[in-house]
């Protein structure tokens, strides 16, 4: 049995969720939300980026400047501790997938004995920039499983010149799409379920629900039944992470022509990782991205303040004689009501059978789906899109 009659229910005022691709420069988009596809091989986001037709660029992580704490290029020295610090660091992963501890950052302290204060300085900035940024997290708040959960398609990372959305723009056509409708409530009554509105009421054999794991976590939505306490223990257990981007379009290129670079200041994670989208778009474009706790905290400053915290940070690598952004968009995706926050972490505790409980449906009329409810993929789009499957099997065996 198939359903013909799909209504897709959008509180935002656009579709595409966490994957925001931002026209607001005519020349140039940029994702706010999602950008790469973390590896190709095999990748149904891949086949789907193919078959609309999208641009995709390789994103070569070798290839990135690093810069010291007083903006000057790190020298030979550092560079060489650096690379024998991750391997170092990388060692201490591998003792974390033996490890009986709970949090991630006291099983890779058992790695770190006899670091020297520089050491330390260093191996700070790795963490951030291997480990932090990809969770959306502090490693302080992450669960040591955390690193060997889940799997990874092989092949390179890419991302979009064009655009991320470009990958599904079409893909709604089927699909009576009802924007602007903040879902408030979804309650099962005899066979039907009602979906409450912020314009009123729609009736549906059987409801998927995508609500990012943020907006369950805030009970900002009723279901009745309500949720077991169990689904309720796994909501809270799971971490919601942050994830922010400033993007700075200047009126010409004063940086190395290397697709990104870091930034090794006082303090690991603020205005450290930086990616030039000069390298595959016309504009002349930087990126720096925040996570965990420090991008929830810069979410609280106006634009100019981000803006002014970012220059301060390039003139000192770059000199006082570069010019001014002409361009400045920013997210705050832990503010953002249909979001808050940007990806799903383990926390703590976190294990396999929690996101098992997490996804599990309310009878046989409302399923979940969602990054957060990926055993195999979490965190991702693709995660995310193969979810979207999965429940939609479950809701077909269930008619």
């Amino acid at each position: 049995m198939g359903y013909r009659n799909i209504t897709l229910v959008e509180g935002r005022d656009r579709l595409g969720g966490r994957v925001h691709t931002s026209h607001a420069w005519r020349e140039t988009p940029v994702d706010l939300g999602a950008s790469w596809i973390h590896g190709t091989r095999r990748n149904p986001i891949t086949r789907l980026a193919k078959e609309a037709g999208v641009p995709m660029e390789e994103t070569d992580y070798e290839d990135m400047g690093l810069f010291g704490a007083s903006g000057a290029p790190l020298s030979r020295t550092d560079e060489r501790e650096l690379s024998r610090l991750t391997r170092k660091l990388f060692r201490a992963v591998n003792a974390t997938y033996s490890s009986n501890a709970d949090h991630l950052q006291m099983a890779l302290r058992q790695g770190m004995k006899g670091l020297d204060k520089r050491e330390l300085e260093l191996m700070d900035h790795l963490i951030h920039s291997n480990i932090e940024l990809s969770f959306a997290e502090d490693v302080e708040a992450l669960d040591a499983r955390a690193l060997m959960f889940g799997k990874e398609f092989k092949g390179h990372d890419v991302l979009f010149p064009q655009g991320y959305f470009g990958v599904f723009e079409h893909r709604y056509t089927p699909f009576r799409v009802l924007l602007n409708q903040p879902v408030t409530a979804i309650r099962k009554t005899g066979k039907e379920i009602t979906v409450q509105t912020s314009r009123g009421d729609l009736t549906a054999d059987r409801v998927i629900v995508t609500l990012p794991l943020g907006v369950l976590q805030q009970g900002l939505i009723e279901f009745s039944p309500g949720f077991a306490k169990s689904k309720r223990d796994a909501l809270h257990t799971l971490g919601m992470g942050c994830l922010n981007k400033l993007y700075l379009r200047f009126p010409e290129a004063f940086w190395p022509e290397t697709q990104g670079f870091s930034y090794m200041g006082p303090t690991p994670g603020a205005w450290s990782d930086w990616l030039n989208l000069n390298a595959v778009q016309p504009e002349p474009v930087l990126l720096v991205f925040h996570s965990g706790t420090i991008a929830r905290e810069l979410e609280h400053r106006s634009d100019e303040e981000h803006t002014d915290g970012a220059m301060t940070v390039l003139r000192q690598m770059f000199g006082n004689s570069i010019p001014d952004p002409d361009g400045v968009q920013v997210t705050r995706w832990a503010q953002g009501p249909f979001s808050l926050g940007s990806y799903s972490c383990l926390r703590p505790g976190s294990n396999q059978s929690i996101i098992q409980t997490l996804r599990a449906p309310i009878g046989d009329r409302i399923f979940f789906a969602g990054e957060a409810t990926s055993l195999e993929y979490p965190s991702t789009v693709h995660g995310a899109y193969l979810s979207g499957q999965r429940a939609a099997k479950e809701l077909l065996s269930s008619s």
